[in-house]
């Protein structure tokens, strides 16, 4: 009953749906605004090669069925989903065949970050297809050595995608409280504006992606805005309509409660999920 109940509540908000077709046709909505989309397959932690390959299959079918450089077509992929909760190599096989097929189709990939005993492999499994300009990485602001990294990627020509993070890390290397996290937040923000040749600012949270608007007027670097499917949607729509580069998240699969659990987990998450409700966020 629970599980019926979060799957109307949640999974209806964040997840386009258990296939590929779901997750595309969900980023045909955004599309027909000029909104792009970010599609996600759920699954993590995966160890056994018939799920790991499940997954790969998924962004597959991906490559296969978007149109050849669509702009508005991005795709976001788990380390531990394409291999590395079993070894580095199997991972960066894998990354790498997705990056070349990407690729040829001119589909931009991004690397997902996820908790902090793996960020150095992930970094790794990252760095391993650079220069390659199509691809990018997560980094998580709330992580107190985020700023090391960001400074590290960037001066290699990465891509980043700065987020506030979501998973539990002790607070000897994770800042705790929403202040201090936003703060390191701008503090990165900014140090990619002064060095990035080009980000992406994904945050529900409007101060933050005001601020990064008011400094690019004098920055001028190519910024790109994203959000979660679903929590808010309508202020998406009215940065696009404003000029501004914005993507949706669209996570897809089966997998969604362990997802779920941790976005309701997250800080702000559960009262942006009640205005959503209130609100409609439906395209």
């Amino acid at each position: 009953m629970f599980n019926g109940f979060m799957e109307k509540l949640v999974a209806g908000r964040w997840i386009a749906g258990p296939t590929v077709d779901d997750a595309i046709e969900r980023g045909k909505r955004f599309n027909k605004l000029g909104i792009g989309a970010i599609l996600n397959y759920l699954g993590e932690a995966l160890t056994d090669q018939k799920d790991i390959g499940d997954a790969m299959e998924a962004y597959r079918e991906i490559l296969k069925k978007v149109t050849k450089g669509d702009p508005l077509t991005q795709i976001s992929v788990k380390p531990t989903q394409i291999g590395l909760s079993v070894s580095l190599d199997l991972a960066k096989k894998n990354f790498a065949e997705i990056v070349r097929s990407a690729g040829e189709k001119g589909i931009f990939i991004w690397v997902d970050m996820e908790e902090s005993n793996l960020v150095d492999q992930t970094i790794n499994l990252y760095e391993s297809q650079l220069p390659n300009e199509n691809i990018g990485l997560c980094v998580q602001a709330y992580l107190k050595r985020s700023i090391d990294d960001v400074k590290r990627l960037t001066e290699k020509g990465g891509t980043v995608r700065l987020v506030k993070g979501a998973y539990t890390e002790p607070e000897t290397i994770a800042y705790k409280s929403k202040q201090d996290i936003d703060k390191n937040y701008v503090e990165i923000m900014q140090y990619l504006f002064d060095n990035a040749k080009r980000f992406m600012v994904a945050s529900h949270d409007d101060k933050i992606i005001e601020k990064a608007r008011e400094i690019n007027k004098e920055k001028k670097k190519e910024v790109w805005y994203a959000m979660l499917n679903g929590i808010r949607n309508q202020y998406l729509i009215k940065l696009q309509q404003e000029g501004e580069k914005v993507f949706s998240y669209i996570p897809f699969g089966k997998k969604w409660i362990q997802y779920s659990v941790r976005r309701m987990q997250e800080a702000g998450h559960i009262s942006l999920l009640m205005k959503s409700i209130l609100h409609g966020q439906k395209i």
